[in-house]
């Protein structure tokens, strides 16, 4: 609503300094003066004069001269014709503006675009009205099913906390808090949650593919590959990236602090082998490497939902030598 209020009150801004021109001043200098006024100027002249002496009288003769010689050859100015280019601009102007408007400073949902008519949007508004009016479980997941989906993970996190206070025994939001914690760089707590919903429901392909990275992310290998292998068996999508982070988790066994292997043991759970992005963000080609201070900050302290990860100085060297040559 704040930002359909500021569009409407830029557009207005817009369109009032657009316009303002063809209602302003005509010229820039005054109109010269009409017939009648300078009769009447004239005139008053002609009666001081007589009261005048010196150089003043002087001055008031010489003036009325002048006035005598601009009303006998005296042309009306001549009506100024109509020009629609400049109307024509400055309405470009505003629908440019418009335009602009509309397309970057409107809050939209990852993915969205002005084709999709925010109708993604439309429609969890509605969802989420809907389940914080009736309270309902089904309202309450379909609402936070849509979040998870395009990605409002707020409103995810809000909609299935709501659920588990109405239905603690409920897998699918024990689930998805789970994950939801571990993207937010919480793994402990995102671990008692996922084991759970797992222990629950083992055949939810999602909570193992979570549940390996995040013990892939603590060093524990073998119980990644445990992890993955069940995401393999029950059908998960992903089947070749999970395959890619088995082998690559198994070719770790033997073990090393070279960058490479820091980076696969680490990071590539969530950024891909190849820095290629998954979970977490693209790393080949992103500008962020090149400030190596900025990336051993974010590397052990977190940072958004990237949880800190703890690694000796040994093997931050090796792993941001690596990064360079991404």
């Amino acid at each position: 609503m704040t930002a359909t209020l500021l569009f409407l009150l830029f557009l207005a801004l817009g369109l009032f300094l657009a316009l303002r021109p063809l209602f302003g001043p005509k010229e820039p200098f005054p109109e010269p003066p009409r017939r009648e006024d300078l009769l009447k100027e004239l005139e008053v002249l002609r009666e001081e004069v007589k009261n005048l002496e010196g150089e003043e009288k002087k001055l008031a003769l010489a003036r009325m001269v002048e006035l005598e010689r601009a009303l006998e050859g005296y042309r009306p100015p001549a009506p100024r014709p109509f020009r629609p280019l400049p109307l024509f601009l400055a309405l470009g102007a505003v629908l440019l503006l418009g335009v602009g408007l509309w397309r970057y400073t409107l809050p939209r949902l990852p993915g969205e675009t002005v084709t999709t008519q925010r109708l993604e949007a439309q429609k969890l508004r509605a969802l989420a009205e809907r389940a914080k009016g009736t309270g309902a479980v089904e309202d309450l997941l379909a609402w936070g099913r849509e979040a998870y989906a395009l990605g409002v993970y707020e409103q995810a996190a809000e909609a299935y906390l709501k659920v588990l206070e109405k239905d603690p025994r409920n897998v699918e939001a024990i689930r998805r808090v789970g994950i939801l914690l571990f993207m937010a760089g919480r793994p402990e707590e995102a671990k008692a949650f996922l084991e759970i919903a797992q222990h629950a429901d083992p055949k939810a392909a999602e909570g193992w593919l979570f549940l390996g990275n995040l013990y892939f992310q603590e060093g524990d290998r073998e119980r990644a590959i445990a992890a993955w292998e069940k995401y393999l068996e029950v059908g998960g999508e992903a089947r070749e990236r999970v395959q890619g982070l088995i082998q690559m988790a198994k070719a770790q066994e033997a073990g090393g602090t070279d960058g490479r292997t820091v980076y696969l043991a680490r990071c590539a759970a969530c950024h891909g082998p190849e820095a290629e992005g998954g979970v977490g963000p693209r790393l080949k080609g992103n500008p962020i490497l090149r400030a190596p201070e900025a990336v051993r900050e974010i590397v052990l302290r977190g940072r958004g939902t990237m949880p800190a990860v703890p690694l000796s100085e040994e093997e931050l060297k090796a792993l941001l030598d690596y990064l360079k040559t991404l």
